[in-house]
C-alpha cells in the first residue's frame, strides 16, 4: 500500500468512527496527518491521530489534548496516550488489515477517550498554576502554558511566568542545535510579545493576540478548516 493509499484508508477509518464518538467531532487535516478533533476547537484541541512506523507496515494510533495557549510547533503527548501504552488491546495497527477499523475503534473508545476526558481545560490551567508554584528545579513543562491560561481565564497577570519563560527559552537556545535554538527563540518571542501586549493594552488585547496566534498555528498545521466528510 502506498503512502497515499494508507492516508486514504486512515481518513476512511476516521470518517466511519466519528458517528460513534460522544459529542461533535470533525475530520481535519490532510494526508497521513489527518486527525479527528472534538468540536468546537477552543483553547485545547482534543485529537485522535496516526503515526506510521518508518521500518514496518504497522503504526500507532494516539489520542490526546493539545493546549492552544502556547505555540503549536508539534503534537505533544504530555496529555495523550499511544495505543502501545495500553496493556490490553492491540499495540499497533496495520491499516491494510481487514480489522484495522475495529482495532482503532477499540483503542479510541477505551483508553483514548478516557485520556482525553481526563484533561479538561480547567485541569490544564490548574496543573499549570500548581507546577509554577513549585521550586523551579522541580517544575515540569505544565507551567509553560500558564501565561496563556491566565489571560484566557482572566485569573491573574501573565507577566511573571512570561518573563521567566523568555529567560528560560533564551538560555536553552544557547546550548541547542540550530533548529532547536530557532524554535526556542521563537517561543521566547511569543512570551515576550504576550507580556508586552498585556502591559501596553491589557487583557482584551492579550486575548486577541492569543486568538490570532492560535488561528495562525492551526492554519500552519492545516487544521483551520473542517473538510466535509
Amino acid at each position: 500500500m502506498s503512502s497515499a493509499d494508507k492516508a486514504r484508508r486512515w481518513r476512511n477509518i476516521l470518517t466511519e468512527l466519528r458517528p460513534h464518538l460522544p459529542g461533535d467531532w470533525s475530520v481535519r487535516g490532510t494526508g497521513p496527518d489527518t486527525v479527528l478533533t472534538r468540536e468546537p476547537v477552543d483553547w485545547a484541541l482534543a485529537w485522535i491521530g496516526y503515526a506510521d512506523s518508518p521500518t514496518r507496515a504497522e503504526g500507532w494510533v494516539s489520542a490526546g489534548v493539545q493546549p492552544l495557549v502556547v505555540p503549536f510547533t508539534s503534537w505533544v503527548m504530555t496529555y495523550g496516550i499511544r495505543m502501545d501504552e495500553v496493556r490490553s488491546g492491540p499495540r499497533t495497527v496495520d491499516l491494510l488489515a481487514d480489522d484495522a477499523d475495529e482495532q482503532v475503534r477499540q483503542f479510541v473508545l477505551g483508553a483514548g477517550l478516557e485520556k482525553i476526558d481526563s484533561w479538561p481545560v480547567e485541569r490544564l490551567a490548574d496543573v499549570a498554576e500548581r507546577d509554577f508554584a513549585q521550586d523551579p528545579r522541580r517544575r515540569r513543562t505544565h507551567w509553560h502554558q500558564l501565561p496563556g491560561w491566565r489571560v484566557v481565564n482572566g485569573t491573574a497577570s501573565p507577566v511573571e511566568p512570561a518573563e521567566q519563560l523568555v529567560t528560560l527559552c533564551r538560555e536553552r537556545a544557547e546550548g541547542s542545535s540550530k533548529k532547536g535554538a530557532q524554535q526556542l527563540l521563537e517561543q521566547a518571542a511569543f512570551y515576550e510579545r504576550l507580556r508586552e501586549v498585556w502591559n501596553e493594552s491589557g487583557r482584551d488585547a492579550a486575548l486577541q493576540f492569543l486568538t490570532e496566534r492560535r488561528q495562525q498555528d492551526l492554519a500552519a498545521q492545516k487544521l483551520e478548516t473542517t473538510p466535509a466528510a
